[in-house]
């Protein structure tokens, strides 16, 4: 029998046409924006020929710091099926996996980590991706929590607007709540998510399993968590990752000659992370433009007087880590001695709903040099 033939809407085609145009829009939007004042693309010019470039060597320690703890919580979700080496083991993996998602389409760069690291410790891809799954609800958790105060104590925000930022920081507050009782009681949580999208009649049946799914996978990774200090590391260590995201914006900006406060940072940051899952180019191009524009347009009172500083900011932010995270990334994966090929037929057995074998380890070392 022939296979059923992929809905257009679904192929990586369209996700690729829906990248670009949301990239493209994005890029345009800010473009716009820049065109209303006269001289505008000159004075971005004169901001990187002023800018204090000293600043690169703290943001890339930084930077480091950020995914070295990211390979540290990683440890600590992974320990009911080994005990890795955060530096040595779980590194390597996760500069992959953000490096593919620089150059590849629909963030599949965390597939790709998975893979690596399920085909190198002979481990089920399915325990693979639980943890991963489990590291978002720890990631939304802390971006919500910094959204939050962000939102509430940021100044110089116009009354209706700190309304509607009320509003979601009492949302934010519900959802790290929300995401507090999944981590603590798992299957009463999933039970009760089921039955209220299964009581919602425009959500399909089909969505709500999804998601129901993708809870329960994300429940296997949590033997590690049973524990009160593993599960406060945990929070911690995220809370202590995100924030050092939020010091490259701050550090970003200053090094072009706009200071920002921490509730602003915050606010960005929230922003931004939650910005950069629409539909885009891989590397987030124009995305990460297009909001450090609309909030910092909204929060600083002397935007005329920054706005090219913000824009020449936000380009620095983005690439100094895009440059060097993307170069490592794939030296690890070019180290372990797999193809890109094997990843994308990985990838499909597992959307076609087949079992992913193990398979022999990869021989090559991922260690850093």
């Amino acid at each position: 029998m022939t296979a059923a033939k992929t809905p257009f809407y679904r192929s990586k085609t369209f996700g690729i046409l829906l990248g670009v145009v949301g990239s493209g829009a994005c890029i345009g939007w800010v473009i716009s924006k820049l065109a209303e004042e006269p001289g505008a693309f000159a004075k971005i010019g004169n901001a990187f020929q002023t800018a204090d470039y000293r600043v690169l060597i703290p943001f890339l320690a930084i930077v480091f710091a950020f995914y070295w703890l990211k390979a540290w919580r990683w440890r600590i979700l992974l320990a009911p099926v080994g005990n890795y080496k955060p530096l040595k083991e779980l590194f390597p993996p996760i500069m992959i996996g953000f490096a593919f998602n620089n150059v590849l389409p629909a963030h599949l760069g965390e597939f790709v980590r998975c893979y690596v690291f399920a085909k190198q410790k002979k481990i089920p891809m399915s325990t693979s991706l639980s943890s991963v799954v489990l590291e978002r609800v720890f990631d939304v958790i802390a971006i919500l929590f910094y959204l939050g105060i962000g939102l509430v104590f940021v100044e110089n925000v116009d009354p209706q607007l700190r309304m509607v930022a009320n509003l979601v920081a009492i949302a934010s507050a519900g959802a790290v709540l929300g995401g507090l009782c999944y981590v603590i009681w798992t299957k009463p949580f999933v039970t009760i998510v089921e039955t209220i999208l299964k009581k919602i009649p425009f959500i399909p049946h089909v969505l709500t399993d999804k998601i129901c799914d993708m809870l329960e996978k994300g429940a296997e990774g949590l033997a590690s968590l049973k524990s009160v200090p593993l599960l406060t590391a945990t929070l911690i260590i995220s809370l202590i990752k995100w924030g050092l995201n939020g010091a490259l914006m701050i550090l970003a900006l200053w090094a072009f000659g706009v200071s920002i406060p921490p509730t602003v940072a915050m606010v960005l940051l929230g922003a931004l992370a939650f910005g950069v899952t629409v539909p885009s180019t891989p590397g987030y191009l124009g995305v990460i433009q297009l909001i450090f524009v609309v909030v910092l347009e909204q929060l600083l009172p002397n935007w005329g007087d920054v706005r090219e500083g913000v824009v020449a900011a936000s380009v620095f932010y983005h690439m100094v880590q895009y440059i060097p995270v993307t170069a490592s990334g794939l030296l690890f994966f070019f180290r372990t001695g797999l193809s890109l090929h094997q990843v994308e037929e990985a990838e499909e057995a597992l959307e076609e709903g087949e079992e992913l074998p193990n398979g022999p380890a990869a021989t090559a070392s991922t260690e850093p040099a």
